[in-house]
């Protein structure tokens, strides 16, 4: 019975998930579809990944392969929707929630823990860098809390040492992130390098040595199941090329290293700033945490846990660009200032009601969620559903996105793209004119039957207007701005 004492708290936190991602997530069955364009372009190669199409080969997108085959599989359980893509997402985000309830009752009574989850959850779904649902960040959590917990257990007492099973589940988590996004691989990093430096300190030398190699060991078992499957596709170049090459090329600013440090330091403390979550959490948090700091008993704690949130950030902003939803991976930090403002009430009986803290917390999050406007839209107030009824009725339904980001008619028509470059990623045309150069060769062609643009008689195209008409329009919200899509249909 022992060992079943997890599923009551796990439960707990995947009710959790389930009901604040069913309100803030677009990929929940609330909504039409997740109208997101990187959640798109993700399902677009996911989708043709399961079923023998090669990323990078043959479909030309940047982020990283583990994260195609999320997606991938949550096409398996819904082709033309996000719901297969949802029931994945609340299993990660639940085992995030479990394993904050694990490390809250390191130091507290569980009653406390099932009260804060709530609130935490509310804090973080509610960020603006949550987005749409369905970011690699989000997805990289469940990975993170983990690893996050075994460093806090090892801090927490001065005699516990941390295991070399630890430090290998730690080395494959890192290696899942290198092959999901490696820019966040800052937290594991940090990870390494602290508790290499605190054995070193205690003059655990051999030990600290061993388990260097370990965590990378760790990393080389994550790495070998990509390495043979795009050797066995021959796609190995193309892996380089594309998520090595093109990314660190497309997107790092001009400037000195000093200019980049700046810059870097800059955009942290700008997201760390900019929401009250992050600043009470983090900022207030780690203030709290070198103020205090009793509930710690190895020395350096609190300088080893700040150390792993700078290498996280540094990580994210080194190449000088930043994106909304890029300060969501050190959302789990906020947990620092939870556990400090725990920390003075660590006497202190709770008899306040679980349900009641769920309710208020489910109540605000509806009112502070900006998704929810949408939950009320039909299909009919989608262009993607608009275009995908009039492609379904054509024998050839080739489709191109062509000069923007993938805007999700590849999901709502179920089509696998046939070219490359079936959409413009967020790369300057100075930068990789191939992309823009072949998608415009493509029209002049005539390959695509069908193109949805943007801007009705794209620049750059003069015999556009002869060989493609205009069949439909239609103009609907998408973040902040009105977007106006175009379809055309090759003439005959």
């Amino acid at each position: 019975m022992k060992n079943k004492k997890w599923i009551k708290p796990y439960l707990y936190c995947l009710g959790i998930a389930f009901l604040f991602l069913m309100v803030c997530s677009k990929n929940s069955f609330l909504y039409r579809i997740n109208d997101w364009v990187d959640a798109n372009a993700f399902f677009t190669v996911g989708k043709g990944m399961v079923r023998g199409v090669v990323p990078y080969q043959s479909l030309f997108e940047q982020k990283g392969p583990l994260l195609y085959l999320i997606y991938g599989i949550g096409s398996l359980i819904s082709y033309k929707s996000f719901i297969g893509v949802f029931l994945l997402e609340v299993i990660s985000f639940s085992i995030f929630l479990y394993y904050t309830y694990k490390i809250i009752t390191l130091f507290f009574e569980a009653k406390k823990a099932y009260f804060v989850i709530p609130i935490f959850t509310l804090c973080i779904v509610t960020l603006g860098s949550f987005s749409h649902g369905g970011s690699v960040e989000e997805f990289s959590l469940s990975l993170f809390m983990i690893s996050f917990y075994h460093l806090i257990a090892y801090l927490k007492d001065k005699d516990v040492m941390i295991s070399r099973k630890t430090v290998l589940l730690t080395g494959i988590l890192a290696g899942c992130i290198l092959w999901m996004k490696y820019t966040l691989l800052g937290f594991w990093f940090g990870w390494m390098m602290c508790v290499f430096i605190l054995q070193c300190y205690n003059k655990q030398y051999k030990v600290a040595f061993q388990n260097c190699f370990i965590y990378l060991f760790g990393m080389l078992l994550a790495t070998i199941p990509w390495m043979i499957y795009f050797g066995i596709h021959n796609a190995l170049g193309d892996l380089w090329n594309v998520y090595f090459v093109v990314n660190m090329n497309a997107y790092s600013s001009a400037g000195t290293f000093i200019d980049k440090i700046v810059e870097t330091f800059s955009l942290l403390f700008h997201n760390l700033f900019g929401s009250l979550p992050t600043f009470f959490g983090i900022v207030i948090g780690f203030f709290l945490l070198f103020q205090k700091g009793d509930m710690w008993g190895k020395k350096g704690a609190n300088l080893t846990l700040f150390t792993c949130m700078l290498t996280t950030g540094i990580f994210i902003y080194i190449g000088g660009t930043s994106f909304h939803y890029y300060p969501f991976v050190l959302t789990p930090f906020i947990l620092i200032g939870f556990l400090e403002l725990l920390s003075y009430t660590s006497k202190q009986e709770w008899n306040i009601s679980n349900a009641w803290c769920i309710f208020f917390s489910f109540l605000a999050l509806y009112t502070i969620c900006g998704n929810t406007r949408m939950v009320k839209w039909k299909k009919e107030d989608y262009a993607q559903y608009r275009f995908a009824e009039i492609i379904e009725k054509s024998e050839d339904k080739t489709l191109l996105n062509y000069g923007f980001l993938d805007g999700g008619f590849y999901t709502t028509t179920g089509i696998i793209p046939e070219y490359y470059y079936f959409m413009k990623n967020n790369i300057d045309y100075e930068r990789y004119p191939e992309m823009m150069d072949e998608q415009k060769s493509y029209i002049r062609k005539k390959k695509p039957h069908f193109v949805v643009i943007q801007k009705e008689n794209p620049v750059g195209l003069p015999t556009f207007s002869k060989d493609y008409k205009l069949i439909d329009s239609y103009t609907q919200r998408y973040q902040t701005r009105m977007m106006t899509y175009f379809l055309y249909e090759r003439k005959a």
